[in-house]
């Protein structure tokens, strides 16, 4: 956050807790109202695993809104593994964690168990493939070599259905901007900042949206 946060305007976007009236399922839709909410017309999204699924739900559904994508292991493609094979490598995917596994835990834990429960039916369940193809803006997939929970072998899949798309691996697991955040923020910093014909920024102002200022380009604090 830091690394982006001193070149670029950052909102860091916490997802609603997932209950009937905010369903997994609605997410790309909330993510849409919030960017409303907040004026911002066109933008750069970056989303892991979970968040993946939401970013390129929104990517393929509203084409004109999204500059560039970045996908940190997104979940979406099913990597073919029944119950037991998805079960087994979360404690993996844990340890590799190492001094952030508190934090990964406590926030589970904040959460409260049916809604992670709800959150991960979904992950396991949602098959993105036929929508992918809406997809139009540049894709940087950023995906762990060592990755337990969505192997990296799924990242081929993604980068044969997404036209304007690579790969970069990174030597980590299932989280690399917790276990390499040098390289990740260097590789995504390096993607949004390539320029791109005919792209307008948006203007940068403070904001309020819900009560909530947001930070302009020129302010020195910024939202996470």
């Amino acid at each position: 956050m830091p690394a982006f946060a001193g070149q670029r305007r950052v909102y860091a976007l916490d997802l609603p807790r997932p209950n009937r009236t905010a369903p997994p399922s609605d997410w790309s839709g909330w993510l849409g109202r919030w960017l409303d909410a907040a004026g911002l017309a066109r933008v750069d999204i970056v989303g892991h695993s979970l968040g993946g699924i939401v970013a390129a739900e929104f990517a393929a559904a509203y084409p004109q809104r999204v500059r560039r994508l970045v996908l940190v292991a997104p979940a979406g493609i099913p990597c073919g593994r029944g119950l037991v094979g998805r079960a087994l490598p979360v404690a993996g995917a844990l340890a590799d964690l190492g001094g952030w596994l508190p934090m990964v835990v406590g926030d589970a834990v904040r959460a409260r168990p049916v809604p992670v429960v709800r959150s991960i039916y979904f992950v396991w369940s949602r098959d993105l493939r036929s929508e992918l193809t809406g997809v139009r803006a540049p894709t940087l997939l950023l995906w762990g070599d060592r990755d337990r929970l969505v192997p990296a072998r799924v990242a081929d899949e993604w980068h044969q259905i997404l036209p304007a798309s690579r790969i970069v691996y990174v030597s980590c697991g299932h989280v690399p901007m917790l276990e390499a955040p040098e390289q990740v923020a260097a590789e995504v910093l390096g993607f949004l900042g390539q320029e791109l014909e005919h792209d307008v920024g948006d203007e940068g102002r403070p904001r309020v949206v819900n009560g909530m200022r947001l930070a302009g380009d020129h302010d020195e604090t910024s939202v996470r």
